[in-house]
C-alpha cells in the first residue's frame, strides 16, 4: 500500500496571544485571539502497513525503531509519541518534514501536533478534529512541564483567519475574511534567534498569577487590542498596522526580552525608508518571526531591505486550507 501524504499549515497570531492560558482568561472574561493558517506546510507521510512502527524527522535526521508500541514516551520525538499515542491507532511509520525552523514562534509543535493526530486518525480539516484539540493541549503541558495556550491548534484543525472567543469552556471561533490590501501588505521574516514560548509565557503567567499591577494592565491592553483587530481585520489595513504595533508594545511591557536587536534595527530602517506600518512578533517573541505590514506599494522595497539586512522574508500567504491529506 502507497504510504499516504498530508499536509498541516502553521500559522501566524495577529492579536491576543497569551490569553489563551488558563485561568487568565477564565479570570479576566472577554479574551479574545487572533490568528491565521498560512501556506507552510509540514508534510507528513504515513504509512499503516507492515510490521512494528518507525517515526523519522527528516530535518532532525532521527530514525526511531519500535517492535512494538511504546507505552511510554521515548527521549526523542516524545512530542510526536504523545500525539500519535493519542489516536490510540498509531500508524506503522510516520515521516516528518518541516520547512519552518524552530522557534520560529509559528506554532509549529501544536500545528504539528494536529496533523499528527488527525492523519492518524484519518481526520481532515474541521469541527469534527476541532473538538479534539483539548486532548492535544493537556498532552503538551504534561510535553513541556508548563502551563501552554491552546489557540495555536486552531488554525491547522480548521484553516483560515479565526476569531477565537475564550468565553465559555472551549472556545468558540468565527471565521474572518482579511482585507485583500492586508494580503498585498503583509510580510513575515525569521530573525534569526529561536525562541522559547513556554518559558515566555510562564514568566507572563506567573506575575499575572501574583497579582503583578503592570502585568494585568499589559494582558488588559491585549484584550482589548485582540477585540480591535478582529474588526480591523476584515476592513482596514491601516488599523491592522496601527494594531501590531501597539500589541508590539504592549509585549515589550510584558517582558523587555520580547523585542530584539534585529525589531528595533527593521523599525528603524522602516521608518527612514519610508515603507514601515506596523510589527509585532509572532508567538511570545524574544525571536523567532515577526508579523510586519508594510506602506500600501512598498512590499518590494520593504522585502530588499530585509534581505540586506540578512532577515530574509518569508514566502508565505494565509490559507483557507488545514490538514489535509493529498
Amino acid at each position: 500500500m502507497d504510504p499516504e501524504i498530508w499536509r498541516v499549515p502553521v500559522r501566524v497570531d495577529f492579536a491576543g496571544g497569551t490569553l489563551d492560558l488558563w485561568p487568565i482568561y477564565a479570570m479576566m472574561g472577554g479574551c479574545l485571539t487572533v490568528n491565521a493558517a498560512v501556506d507552510l506546510w509540514i508534510e507528513l507521510e504515513v504509512s499503516r502497513g507492515g510490521p512494528g512502527h518507525r517515526i523519522t524527522s527528516r530535518d532532525l535526521g532521527m530514525d526511531l525503531s519500535f517492535g512494538t508500541w511504546p507505552t511510554e514516551p521515548p527521549r526523542e520525538l516524545s512530542w510526536v509519541w504523545r500525539a500519535l499515542d493519542a489516536s490510540g491507532a498509531p500508524p506503522a511509520a510516520v515521516s516528518i518534514h518541516s520547512p519552518v525552523p524552530q522557534g520560529s514562534g509559528l506554532g509549529v509543535s501544536s500545528c504539528l501536533g494536529v496533523g499528527l493526530l488527525g492523519a492518524a486518525l484519518g481526520e481532515e480539516a474541521g469541527a469534527g478534529l476541532a473538538s479534539k484539540i483539548g486532548v492535544l493541549r493537556d498532552l503538551e503541558s504534561r510535553e513541556l512541564q508548563t502551563p501552554t495556550g491552546w489557540q495555536d491548534y486552531f488554525p491547522a484543525a480548521l484553516g483560515g483567519a479565526l476569531a477565537l472567543h475564550w468565553d465559555q469552556a472551549t472556545p468558540r471561533w468565527e471565521r474572518l475574511d482579511p482585507h485583500p490590501g492586508l494580503l498585498a501588505d503583509l510580510v513575515v521574516f525569521y530573525t534569526g534567534k529561536p525562541h522559547h514560548s513556554g518559558l515566555t509565557n510562564w514568566e507572563a503567567y506567573k506575575r499575572f498569577i501574583e497579582g503583578d499591577a503592570q502585568t494585568r494592565q499589559s494582558l488588559s491592553d491585549i484584550r482589548e487590542i485582540a477585540h480591535d483587530m478582529a474588526l480591523a481585520l476584515p476592513s482596514d489595513p491601516s488599523a491592522v498596522a496601527d494594531l501590531l504595533e501597539r500589541e508590539g508594545r504592549a509585549r515589550v511591557r510584558l517582558s523587555p526580552a520580547v523585542e530584539t536587536d534585529a525589531m528595533r534595527a527593521v523599525r528603524d530602517r522602516g521608518r527612514r525608508d519610508g515603507w514601515y506600518a506596523g510589527m509585532k512578533p509572532c508567538g511570545a517573541g524574544g525571536g523567532g518571526c515577526c508579523l510586519l505590514v508594510v506602506k500600501d506599494g512598498r512590499r518590494e522595497a520593504a522585502e530588499a531591505a530585509l534581505r540586506d539586512m540578512g532577515l530574509p522574508p518569508l514566502d508565505l500567504r494565509i490559507t483557507p486550507k488545514g490538514l489535509h491529506r493529498l
